[in-house]
């Protein structure tokens, strides 16, 4: 084979996830169908770029030249005269090697798609619906009951309804204060701080002296200006700070009346 034929193949082994996958690029590389291809052809090209690997102190795995051997042995087999008293060995043919190559290449072909599918639905796969079928003929099995048992009964539940409300429930709203906090109360105070600091570590300002609802409220309120672009927030690793910084240097000015909350 010629050196310009060999530099053709400078690519490192690890490419390959075995020697079919090898051999499968060679074939393709030729733009030629897998059973139309001379084997022989086939195996001077492989030689040639486990050669090309070794002259490069590339380390070759053994299955690669494991399957070198094999194909040189087919080719071999082919050229020499078999002499007919000579016991027959099992021995892997051309057409085995063909159809190996052929069925890699389905699997392969597969995979990809099978990928292909995994990437697009974010490593999730949904089960179709299925219609359930329910029996529309309702039979009621209990106790029967008289219009006068059904009235007395309502009556017992208004009863017990009634003894459950709390008589002091309009004085006990009256001592109950409740503090609100609102997205867009907290977004007007991530600005004005933003925009005489630049940077904020929310972890600082929203800290254990608020409580819970407000630091929710207050990280609720920095995603709203992310998804705004007003500001770039950081998080390095899970539970560490978080950095939020005011973008290109300019004061963040927005109307704040425009959020839904």
């Amino acid at each position: 084979m010629s050196i310009e034929k060999i530099e053709d193949f400078k690519f490192n082994i690890a490419n390959f996830e075995g020697p079919l996958d090898l051999l499968l690029y060679l074939i393709s590389k030729n733009k030629k169908d897998i059973f139309e291809i001379s084997l022989s052809e086939l195996t001077d090209e492989y030689v040639a770029y486990l050669q090309e690997m070794n002259e490069n102190n590339i380390e070759v795995a053994s299955e690669f030249v494991v399957m070198a051997a094999t194909l040189l042995d087919v080719k071999a087999r082919k050229l020499l005269p078999q002499l007919e008293d000579e016991e027959e060995e099992e021995q892997i043919s051309e057409e085995e090697i063909l159809r190996r190559i052929s069925q890699y290449k389905i699997y392969k072909e597969a995979s990809e798609k099978i990928n292909e599918m995994y990437k697009e639905n974010f490593g999730s796969f949904v089960k179709s619906f299925e219609k359930i079928k329910f029996n529309k003929k309702i039979e009621y099995t209990g106790e029967k009951f008289t219009k006068d048992q059904i009235s007395n009964l309502y009556s017992d539940i208004l009863f017990r309804n009634q003894n459950k409300i709390n008589k002091q429930a309009k004085e006990i709203e009256k001592i109950a204060v409740y503090e609100k906090y609102t997205v867009q109360d907290k977004v007007k105070q991530i600005v004005g701080y933003l925009n005489q600091n630049k940077n904020m570590v929310f972890n600082n300002v929203f800290n254990s002296s608020c409580d819970n609802v407000e630091v929710v409220t207050a990280f609720l309120g920095v995603l709203e200006l992310g998804r705004m672009k007003q500001v770039d927030i950081e998080q390095k690793y899970l539970f560490s700070d978080i950095n939020v910084t005011r973008k290109n240097n300019c004061e963040i000015n927005i109307d704040t009346s425009t959020l839904n909350y």
